[in-house]
């Protein structure tokens, strides 16, 4: 039987707390399954606060404005961008005086999409936590339309003219419901009375439609001025449940995620399905192991550009005749799916702003793992979170994409599976809150090796 243990180095208190771990069983490292997530009666509550009612209040309205595209502007006051940016800023506004709400504007030249000079402003509602550790939500409030060519254009039938911004454009699924998603996620959290150790941010991006970018400028803004983002939910075309197919599914949905196997993406994923299991059984998340849709894009790969974790929410049967349409109304949304996946959202979410910050694995030149004394353990060692009480250790076959097994400790910052090889299996850990959350999983990874170029006599 293998057994596991903290290193040598450990404290005295530390070893105590494994005595006691190991005289229940709880530390032996054989394959075990999980025991699941503790459910919060605090989130428990707030899942029961989402609304297919306001859902539909915010998208009634929003859809009510003709087009959402970026260069809509006009002087009316229910058509276009303007008006409709104004309405996601006031009523988010009227959420809580905890919510700090304003635009998040720049002024791009033309290029790509854009044919001309304009401002385009995001919205951003910041909930303040206890640390400037950042978690987002986002959905796309602007929208686009399919213009029908002339048949005797020799169009084919029809395309995209970006410069057009006055096509009938509701954008109701895409992306309305994510925008509205992100909105009612907003509501929720900051009307629950909690003081989160995260700080949350909601935004509803801009111009996702000519390239992502209300979404890049923002995250190389982030860059620049050194936040840290731990997380970003990006929710895009996420409130229809029947399928151009004639297939209904109103009972799970996507969770797309960037490569490789081990990225932060990708650990982000893995966590919200684990948390959707514990308070959301009955609603799967699918992890889908691509960035996002085969040839398509969304807002999160704006951020995981740039090196912060992630991912997409979809619905799980897409209805491609109302995509950038005007056939893309009201009707063709399910409020009682859409419901169902922002409680996914705050679930997790929730979950991960009360958590203390994932442990950091990366100490000195690499991922601090090694052989331990007898060069065939896995020794791991990690720098304790603020405001942890425990760990929880996992490892998987290499060659398996989820974890396999788990072990949860006390307060130690090290710890030594016997005759588990470093060679055979990808570990983690993730750090424990007093309340039970869980944070991020950080994975002992090394990066892929750098080329060697070498010389040969005679040849440059």
């Amino acid at each position: 039987m293998s057994h596991a243990h903290p290193p040598a180095g450990a404290s005295t208190r530390a070893r105590t707390l494994l005595a006691l771990s190991a005289a229940v069983s709880l530390l032996v490292a054989r394959p075990v399954p999980s025991e699941g997530q503790t459910v919060d009666p605090r989130i428990a509550a707030m899942l029961d606060d989402v609304s297919a009612e306001q859902l539909y209040e915010y998208l009634e309205t929003l859809t009510g404005f003709e087009t959402r595209h970026s260069l809509s502007f006009s002087d009316r006051d229910d058509f276009g961008v303007l008006p409709a940016r104004a309405y996601i800023l006031e009523t988010m506004r009227g959420f809580s005086d905890r919510l700090e709400v304003d635009y998040d504007c720049y002024t791009v030249e033309p290029q790509g999409r854009i044919p001309v000079e304009a401002e385009l402003c995001n919205v951003v509602a910041v909930l303040p936590g206890r640390s400037e550790r950042r978690i987002y939500v986002s959905g796309h409030y602007d929208t686009v339309a399919r213009l029908q060519a002339d048949a005797s254009s020799g169009g084919g039938g029809g395309g995209f003219d970006w410069s057009r911004f006055d096509n009938p454009a509701p954008g109701a699924n895409d992306d309305g419901s994510g925008t509205v998603l992100t909105m009612e996620v907003a509501r929720v959290l900051a009307q629950s009375g909690l003081e989160f150790d995260a700080t949350l941010v909601f935004v509803a991006f801009v111009a996702e439609e000519e390239g992502l970018v209300g979404a890049s400028l923002h995250a190389a803004r982030a860059e620049r001025e050194g936040w840290r983002i731990d997380a970003v939910f990006n929710n895009d075309i996420i409130g229809n449940s029947l399928g151009g197919n004639g297939i209904l599914d109103s009972r799970t949905v996507r969770v797309f995620s960037e490569d490789p196997m081990d990225s932060p993406s990708r650990q982000l994923a893995r966590f919200i399905r684990r948390q959707a299991g514990a308070y959301m059984p009955g609603h799967e998340v699918r992890l889908i192991a691509r960035e996002d849709r085969f040839g398509r894009g969304g807002d999160h790969t704006a951020f995981n550009r740039r090196g912060f974790a992630g991912v997409r929410f979809s619905e799980s049967r897409e209805n491609y005749s109302r995509q950038h349409m005007a056939a893309d109304t009201l009707g063709g949304v399910d409020f009682e799916y859409l419901a169902d996946n922002t409680r996914v959202n705050v679930a997790g979410v929730a979950t991960l702003a009360l958590a203390p910050a994932a442990p950091e694995v990366n100490l000195g030149r690499g991922p601090a793992l090694g052989r331990g004394e007898t060069g065939y353990h896995a020794d791991m060692r990690w720098a304790r979170s603020d405001g942890a009480v425990g760990y929880r250790i996992v490892w998987r076959e290499a060659w398996t994409p989820d974890w396999q097994h788990e072990v949860t400790l006390g307060d130690l910052d090290g710890f030594v599976l016997e005759d588990i090889s470093i060679d055979d299996y990808v570990f983690g850990v993730a750090a424990i809150g007093p309340d039970g959350h869980e944070s991020l999983v950080s994975a002992y990874v090394r990066p892929p090796r750098a080329r060697s170029d070498i010389r040969e006599v005679g040849r440059n």
